[in-house]
């Protein structure tokens, strides 16, 4: 998805304001950095039961990981799966607004990467470093 794709479909939902943050990788997209295939946002506990009741299904990735799923999202209430775990009030206090939709940072995805370690997380450290990186004359 492009960075339109990705702020259209996260507008869609019509979540209000301070009660999600885009993270996983789709804050790139915003950037420039790179395009996505999926959204995750971690939300408030209230939006996380609300989307439950509108029959997003549940799905279990692993201890403490338990995203609602649907489309293209990933909907988490906490992020406490990993070892860099933000709550969404910090996540929030430090975001990036793009056309009225709120990112995580990009020091926030890269430090969440990190401690994740995947193949593709290490290769999206790379990108970001080099996004960061002043170029050389």
């Amino acid at each position: 998805m492009t960075k339109s794709e990705v702020i259209a479909k996260v507008k869609s939902l019509n979540l209000p304001d301070g009660s999600y943050i885009v993270y996983g990788s789709a804050p790139l997209v915003v950037l420039g950095i790179r395009d996505v295939n999926d959204i995750d946002l971690l939300v408030s506990e209230k939006v996380y039961n609300q989307l439950e009741k509108k029959g997003w299904k549940k799905v279990y990735k692993g201890p403490k990981d338990e995203p609602l799923t649907h489309d293209v999202f990933d909907v988490h209430k906490n992020w406490e799966f990993s070892g860099y775990s933000p709550n969404l009030s910090e996540l929030l206090s430090r975001a990036i607004e793009v056309e009225g939709v709120a990112f995580a940072s990009l020091d926030d995805v890269r430090k969440w990467k990190a401690d994740w370690g995947r193949d593709k997380d290490l290769a999206d450290i790379k990108l970001i470093d080099d996004y960061l990186s002043p170029v050389a004359l």
